[in-house]
């Protein structure tokens, strides 16, 4: 090694250093700026959540003295834990954040002394009131008097407003803490940049010194290995020639043949003594004219080279498609001129690679189970559909075809007589339409039906009526035979859109109009479908979040016995108390949830607050029967349902018999094997079990005889039916003498008149639910209902 390149090498681990060290200082710079902003952020918000909480505390340790006063309240056990809580939290606001300056400090502490001197005050008030009306009457008339002058004096108290005052001394320092770490984070931004500018430099010196080094060795290694290179070049092209895959030939300055290669005789047919001496021309297939060798021969007297796409003819006659690269080589030596003096074409046969892009053209517009038209070639046609009505000065329509209750075929008899169906579904459709029309598979069950000459609405109706007609015959899957319906949204063209996402975004909508009004029908589009799927759209997002931002809430339903109306238990119901819409009904909001997803964290929210309440209840002395909550289809397919029902009842200590889950009909009957192994661990467990809405599903009493359930809920359909004079029960009778068979309890949902009190407890139901025996309330008055029966 030259002493030069010493010298370059030595440089270049100096630098190498230095990089590693900025690159260490840039990374602490990075984690200086995320740990401060983390420590300050977290201290904000404790501080702030006790400052929110005090003035909480406040005012309701106010309203607890108030309500003793008033003889609202027979003890001072509120007040005393407002009290206590109002210690800790003064204890807690005096540790004030420290990112605030000195100053800053000191402003909010003496806002605190002063909040705590009022606090001091209310106590001393509070103490005196305490004594004096938990004292034996005497001398009613002063003491009351004194009572109240007290309770006034209490009420003075500006303890509100100097609450506030201590929300604005905080702020204010928060807010110039903050202005104060912007800057700073402003200046170690600044640093970064000058840093990995820094870093940019050396990484370009680094790459400079690195080529001048490679460049050196190159010159060396270079000259070692010109001459060997020389002759081993020679005896590659001969290798090459011979053995290449691609077809070669080599002509002079006149496009006579000179040398061809064994793979031209093995690709055209022609041994190269046969084209010896004779032009290429004698390869052509007549596909390509005149025009197209005229560029050619340009293209290559003006760049030295050309390479395209062609036909040509085999020996025997047959055309295949190759690619060529034509070569010119120009003349060396004295007396030349420039001009070529030999030119060299290599081509390949490319029969298989055009036979391979026609099949992933063809994959790529079209569906691989169907073999329909997908989005993207559906889209290319509609838009030509389109273009030719606008120019024929006609209309067009898009049906938008969805199948009903599709997944549950998939999920009982599996996806690959799912498959079967859909290809049977996709036969019946194309027996109906024209060979003009376009069927198209968008994705699932879901189909799109292009009428590129729907004149009018009756046409397109006409086909849709058709179609349904078609769809709704039986289908033999194997040893099954069934019948399924599909719902078609309409979209007219022009009228209900004019380009292509428009009209297919309303007849989407148009579609789901159709499966809310029953499923197996049709439904043309409307401008106020929109509106109500950005209304859905809406509500949806409104709901993500509604549990932190403490929107939902639980109401309680009693369940009592038939026999002599002693309570046997509680269903918690879910409510939404939207901040603008008031309360939403739960018809309106839980179907969203199912769809979106947000059934599962909103249904974890429900055990969780479920079993909370029951603990609350439980400290608070009362006996509380099993608490019933509604389990979601997703929930229980999730592979840590059991684990999770666990884990809510042993947080907050109860016996797992306090919780029972209902479940309906459909939801276990979709994967039947994996749902009684997640019921038997949960009875294991202790918890109890019950088939809500029973009879509006379709499960076998084969499978209902495993199922590990307690009870049957009668849906409350039936429970309707059941007239004044007991007529019209008969479904609801059934289903008790069915309970009663299995050895399960039978409770009645709805049940809303004496009628049919006396029809189920004739039958021998068990236990009743409906507004006849209570409606749903909140826990305060589910309290006081438990203090009566108490």
């Amino acid at each position: 090694m030259t002493r030069a390149a010493f010298a370059l090498l030595l440089h270049t681990s100096s630098s190498i250093r230095l990089l590693v060290l900025a690159l260490i200082g840039l990374a602490g710079l990075g984690w200086f700026v995320v740990e401060a902003g983390t420590s300050s952020a977290r201290e904000h918000l404790r501080y702030a959540r006790d400052l929110r909480e005090i003035r909480q505390v406040d005012a309701e340790l106010g309203a607890a003295a108030l309500a003793r006063r008033l003889g609202l309240a027979e003890d001072w056990h509120g007040a005393d834990a407002h009290l206590a809580r109002m210690g800790e939290l003064l204890e807690d606001l005096g540790r004030v954040p420290d990112f605030l300056t000195g100053s800053e400090m000191a402003a909010v502490r003496r806002q605190l002394d002063h909040y705590t001197a009022l606090q001091i005050d209310k106590r001393t008030v509070i103490s005196a009131l305490r004594v004096l009306l938990d004292a034996p009457p005497q001398n009613g008339g002063a003491a009351e008097a004194e009572a109240d002058r007290l309770l006034r004096q209490l009420l003075a108290l500006q303890t509100a407003r100097e609450g506030e005052r201590l929300v604005e001394s905080y702020t204010d320092g928060y807010v110039a803490s903050q202005t104060r770490m912007n800057r700073h984070r402003v200046l170690l931004v600044l640093a970064a940049l000058a840093l990995g500018a820094y870093l940019l430099l050396t990484a370009l010196r680094l790459r400079a010194v690195s080529l001048t080094v490679s460049k050196a060795h190159a010159d060396l290694q270079e000259h070692a290995a010109a001459l060997g290179r020389a002759e081993a070049e020679l005896r590659l092209y001969a290798t090459v020639f011979t053995n290449a895959s691609e077809g070669m030939l080599i002509t002079d300055a006149h496009s006579r043949i000179i040398a061809a290669n064994p793979a031209f005789s093995r690709i055209t047919g022609y041994s190269p003594a046969e084209v010896a001496g004779r032009s290429p021309a004698l390869l052509n297939s007549g596909r390509q004219d005149a025009g197209f060798y005229r560029r050619m021969w340009s293209t290559l007297a003006s760049r030295g080279k050309w390479q395209g796409e062609l036909w040509n003819r085999r020996r025997d006659g047959s055309i295949y498609p190759e690619w060529l690269s034509i070569t010119a080589v120009p003349g060396e030596g004295e007396g030349a001129d420039g001009q070529p003096c030999n030119y060299i074409g290599i081509f390949s046969d490319i029969t298989e690679r055009k036979e391979a892009e026609a099949r992933i053209l063809h994959l790529a517009h079209h569906d691989p189970l169907t073999n329909l038209p997908n989005r993207a070639l559906l889209n290319d046609r509609l838009s030509q559909s389109l273009l030719q009505a606008r120019r024929d000065g006609r209309g067009a329509a898009v049906l938008l075809l969805d199948l009903d209750r599709f997944k549950t075929i998939n999920d009982t008899l599996g996806h690959e007589r799912g498959d079967s169906l859909l290809l049977e579904i996709c036969a019946r459709c194309r027996r109906v339409l024209r060979d003009t029309d376009t069927l198209a598979r968008l994705s699932g069950d879901e189909f799109v039906i292009v009428l590129p000459d729907a004149t009018t609405a009756d046409v397109s109706a006409d086909t849709a009526r058709r179609i349904l007609d078609a769809i709704a015959l039986p289908c033999r899957l194997g040893e099954h035979e069934i019948s399924i319906t599909a719902s078609i949204g309409i979209a007219l063209f022009p009228r209900d859109g004019g380009d292509e996402s428009t009209l297919l975004r309303n007849a989407d909508a148009a579609m789901h109009r159709a499966k809310e009004a029953g499923r197996n029908g049709f439904e043309f589009y409307t401008e106020d479908m929109n509106t109500s799927s950005l209304g859905r759209l809406l509500l949806e997002h409104q709901l993500r979040g509604a549990a932190e931002r403490g929107e939902l809430l639980l109401h309680y339903q009693p369940k009592v016995s038939a026999a002599d109306g002693r309570l046997g238990g509680f269903e918690a119901l879910l409510r939404w108390q939207h901040p603008e819409l008031g309360m939403v009904a739960p018809g309106q909001f839980i179907p969203l949830a199912e769809e979106s997803g947000l059934i599962v964290p909103i249904g974890q929210w429900v055990l969780e607050e479920t079993c909370r309440q029951q603990r609350a209840w439980l400290d608070a002395g009362f006996d509380v029967p099993p608490l019933a909550v509604n389990l979601s289809a997703h929930q229980l397919a999730q592979p840590d349902i059991v684990a999770t029902v666990a884990a809510a009842i042993e947080c907050h200590r109860l016996a797992p018999g306090l919780i029972e889950l209902e479940l309906t009909e459909t939801m276990l009957m979709r994967d039947v094997d994996r749902t009684i192994r997640t019921l038997v661990r949960l009875r294991e467990m202790g918890v109890r079990l019950a088939i809500d809405d029973f009879g509006t599903g379709y499960s076998s009493l084969n499978y209902l005889r495993q199922f590990p359930v307690n009870a049957l809920k009668i849906d409350r359909s039936f429970v309707s039916d059941i007239g004044s004079d007991g007529a019209e029960g008969k479904i609801a009778a059934a289903i008790v003498g069915m309970a009663h068979s299995l050895g399960l309890d039978a409770v009645a949902e709805g049940v809303e008149s004496e009628a049919q009190r006396a029809f189920l407890q004739m039958h021998g139901c068990h236990q009743l639910q409906g507004f006849l025996i209570a409606r749903p309330a909140p826990a305060r008055e589910i309290e006081r209902f438990l203090s009566r029966r108490a």
